[in-house]
């Protein structure tokens, strides 16, 4: 890495003529170059007009001068972790000592919110039992769960909410409102994919993960209406899932609306070709469009199809019962089942 000199920063000493003119002085500054184009001003040095080498009197730095110094690839300065050190020149100017402070790449670590290995990306290929075990001022995003390090799937990708209520959060069902009209055809879920996967996990995007349930202890409900509100809409808690049943082990409601607890949580699952809703009337997934998901009565939200006719309404996806939202105080589309934008299952354990 070579040191440049920069441009004259100022007058460092006033010259007073009295016979002849005192000779030229001119603050030195010392800058250092990363290789990348990135030049950070770091000391500055008297210098006479004999000193233009970067030493008074022609030696190779400053006595007692400090400039900066940086060993690692060049790029990575100021990125992440990696910050320059400092060089101090010798008392005769001769030289300098080793560079203090400096911060190079070093391999990522999974316990921390740095960029230790400077790269731009904050724990690269880091994985997690929970997203609860994300460090603290990360942002909510998609990281990978590692559950038991064992199995067909050992990593996955998650959404963690890292902000409600302390964070941990992961993404168990997300379905978003869609001019386009895919999102009803995206809970056609059979019954023999009910554990299964559908989508990429993202705030903004369709996604399902049936297996979440296995692990999840608590739960909540958000809903978010057309003009983006979002809303908690219930909490509660189970203790694993009957995986052929899909019914929740030892469910309890914890806070919210009673109906949703009810109707969508507590109760059986339905898809096209199971009914194991608690609705005696029928398969509540086959009345509505073949939406599979957790029923009761058949509804209080459903996540791709409309209770008003048509029940596909354009496939534009979620929707939930007006006396809902007149209840908590989201907005509606003035039907009696209205349009919302999302509404999204969450788990924690």
């Amino acid at each position: 890495m070579a040191l440049g000199k920069g441009p004259v920063a100022g007058a460092c000493c006033a010259a007073i003529v009295l016979l002849a003119a005192a000779p030229a002085c001119s603050t030195k500054v010392r800058r250092f170059d990363d290789g990348a184009g990135g030049g950070v001003v770091v000391s500055a040095a008297s210098a006479g007009a004999g000193g233009a080498g970067g030493g008074g009197g022609g030696r190779p730095c400053d006595p007692g001068g400090l400039d900066a110094c940086y060993s690692g690839p060049p790029g990575t300065l100021s990125r992440g972790a990696c910050r320059s050190g400092l060089r101090t020149c010798d008392d005769e100017g001769n030289g300098h000592g080793p560079c203090a402070g400096e911060v190079v790449p070093a391999p990522d670590r999974c316990d921390t919110a740095e960029d230790e290995d400077c790269d731009g990306a904050v724990n690269e290929g880091c994985t997690y039992a929970r997203c609860g075990d994300v460090p603290a001022g990360l942002p909510s995003d998609v990281y990978l769960l590692d559950l038991d390090g064992d199995g067909p799937e050992p990593e996955f990708p998650v959404y963690c909410d890292l902000e409600t209520d302390g964070g941990g959060w992961a993404l168990l069902y997300n379905s978003v409102g869609s001019e386009e009209g895919t999102t009803l055809q995206f809970w056609s879920i059979p019954h023999a994919e009910r554990l299964g996967t559908r989508g990429e996990p993202a705030i903004g995007q369709n996604f399902y993960r049936g297996s979440l349930y296995f692990v999840g202890r608590e739960y909540r409900d958000d809903i978010e209406d057309l003009e983006g509100t979002v809303k908690e809409v219930m909490r509660a808690t189970a203790e694993g899932i009957n995986s052929a049943t899909m019914k929740l082990l030892r469910p309890t409601h914890v806070t919210g609306d009673a109906n949703i607890y009810f109707a969508h949580f507590l109760s059986g699952w339905s898809s096209q070709d199971y009914d194991g809703d608690t609705d005696p009337e029928g398969n509540c997934a086959k009345q509505y469009q073949n939406v599979a998901q957790h029923y009761a009565k058949c509804w209080e939200y459903n996540l791709g199809a409309d209770a008003d006719e048509p029940l596909d309404d354009g496939g534009w996806g979620p929707h939930l019962g007006t006396h809902i939202t007149d209840r908590i105080g989201l907005a509606s589309d003035e039907t009696r089942y209205t349009r919302v934008r999302r509404i999204s299952r969450w788990t924690r354990w």
